[in-house]
């Protein structure tokens, strides 16, 4: 389960396709949102989305529900939905909040994992670290959370480290937040951490590593 996976599926929709309404419009409305077509304050035309996917409102109700519980939307009852604004406290709090879940499943998935798997986790980081284009250093987080979503075994959990990496994704993108220089050496020594506990396959120090990485990520 990946974003760019839930950007694709959005555009092999069929009118008797297995995946449930909400689910669809869920996938239409996030990649929407994730191509830039909305961004943050922006009001979400919910009947434009009925049209576009050929639903009721129900069911577009219920993926703006989701959204919202994830974070990404606002709702006002009777007034307006919209993207949600992302401040600077907003946004650190949701990379933090994503470096936990992902140490966290770091920690009970690494001793299991091959060397071409802690490779490719190292890579990552070391893409984050040395990167120095806010573009690619964005791409390369979303691909560091995303691989740690596909080693996730337990469905609700993996569920819940991917609405996390949708939330990363959007406060990289629409928060513009950063802290200065200050931060990029501190970055990129926490994500050199990361690349060394990933290949040497020591749980505790890349648990610490990624909490770490994820607090200087902006």
């Amino acid at each position: 389960m990946t974003i760019a996976h839930v950007e694709l599926r959005t555009h092999q929709w069929a009118h008797r396709s297995p995946v449930p309404l909400p689910e669809l419009a869920f996938q239409h409305i996030l990649a929407a949102i994730l191509r830039g077509e909305y961004v943050s304050g922006d009001r979400l035309d919910t009947a434009r989305f009925t049209q576009e996917l050929h639903m009721s409102l129900n069911p577009v109700r219920e993926a703006i529900i989701r959204l919202r519980d994830i974070g990404l939307v606002e709702v006002t009852p009777a007034r307006y939905t919209k993207v949600a604004e992302f401040t600077a406290a907003d946004s650190c709090a949701a990379l933090g909040y994503a470096g936990v879940l992902a140490g966290t499943a770091l920690r009970k998935a690494l001793p299991t994992l091959g060397d071409g798997v802690r490779a490719e986790l190292a890579a990552h980081a070391e893409e984050i670290g040395g990167d120095d284009d806010a573009v690619s250093r964005n791409a390369a987080v979303i691909g560091l959370l995303t691989a740690v979503t596909d080693l996730i075994e337990h469905p609700r959990q993996a569920t819940h480290l991917f609405e996390a990496t949708i939330l990363v994704q959007c406060a990289l993108q629409f928060s513009g937040v950063t802290r200065g220089d200050g931060v990029t050496h501190v970055r990129s020594a926490a994500a050199e951490a990361v690349a060394h506990a990933m290949r040497a396959g020591d749980s505790d120090a890349a648990e610490s590593a990624v909490r770490r990485l994820f607090e200087h990520l902006v």
